[in-house]
């Protein structure tokens, strides 16, 4: 097939503008790493870019072995999970509720979707929490905020409007139960839907900082993202102050914040090309009837 020179030229700009993007995008990433491993010489006087000057891991072991790393490691994994299943689950029940006829639909559907354009703000939010419900400085104010969306609920509930009703109604004939046509008809029909917005929920949650800040005061709690921004931001070395953690000449307070940002960043980063196509279905979900 003959290509015409039109053609070529387009695929030509094409590629150079698709190159420049990736080139944004991962030189930055690549001088993070390169900085987190070099000599501390190199980087006083900013000779590091993409290529580390010498080798050192020591950032990445000291930061590791910390006891307030893996901490808050292993608070944003729990967390992370427990909120993604709570609110795919809420999600999916109120979207399936909002999908049938009840008496007061139209007021109770009308209370929620007030709540996505009005809130009681930070400081009343805060004072609920603290004061009233006595959550500050636990898990509680973590998780529970945020657990029900109303805009997956809406979004969930439009896809399971489009489940043909003869279904439902053909399951219901039989003896099934609501549950039983939830878990066995429902679902199974809005999987890549179900599996996006869970996406979303890790996403939003995994990358959370403020509740943190806001809500808790013991470094017990920490969440990986919160660890990130005391590492750089307060210039603080998260390492437990009853151990003797030897730090070698050559390692930086950079480099313990280039560390501290791979290592945060490479679950994400792992974890991504395995659920982009969780993504891309759940967007065409939405976007194809029938």
């Amino acid at each position: 097939m003959k290509v015409s020179g039109g053609r070529r030229v387009f695929q030509i700009i094409n590629f150079f503008i698709m190159f420049s993007i990736c080139a944004v995008v991962i030189m930055p990433f690549m001088h993070i790493l390169a900085v987190s491993v070099s000599d501390s010489n190199a980087i006083r006087n900013m000779e590091v870019g993409i290529i580390p000057k010498g080798f050192y891991t020591n950032a990445y072991q000291e930061t590791i072995e910390s006891g307030v790393f893996l901490r808050s490691l292993i608070n944003s994994v729990v967390l992370t999970v427990v909120y993604a299943l709570a609110a795919v689950i809420v999600c999916v029940m109120a979207s399936y509720a909002f999908s049938r006829k009840f008496l007061g639909k139209t007021v109770i559907n009308y209370y929620f979707v007030i709540t996505m354009y009005f809130s009681g703000g930070l400081i009343p939010t805060y004072l609920l929490i603290s004061k009233y419900l006595n959550m500050y400085n636990t898990f509680w104010p973590l998780l529970l905020p945020g657990l029900v969306s109303v805009f997956y609920i809406i979004v969930m509930r439009s896809q399971i409007e489009q489940i043909p009703a003869s279904l439902t109604e053909a399951a219901i004939i039989d003896g099934a139960s609501q549950f039983r046509v939830l878990f066995d008809i429902i679902i199974p029909s809005i999987k890549p839907t179900i599996a996006a917005i869970c996406m979303f929920f890790i996403l939003g949650k995994w990358n959370s900082w403020f509740d943190v800040m806001v809500y808790t005061r013991d470094k017990k709690l920490w969440t990986l993202q919160y660890y990130l921004r005391s590492v750089v931001f307060t210039k603080e070395l998260m390492k437990e102050t009853e151990q003797a953690v030897h730090v070698s000449t050559v390692i930086t307070d950079e480099n313990y914040k280039m560390a501290a940002i791979i290592l945060v960043a490479l679950p994400v980063v792992c974890v991504n090309p395995f659920v982009q196509k969780y993504f891309v279905k759940g967007i065409l979900a939405g976007s194809v009837k029938g």
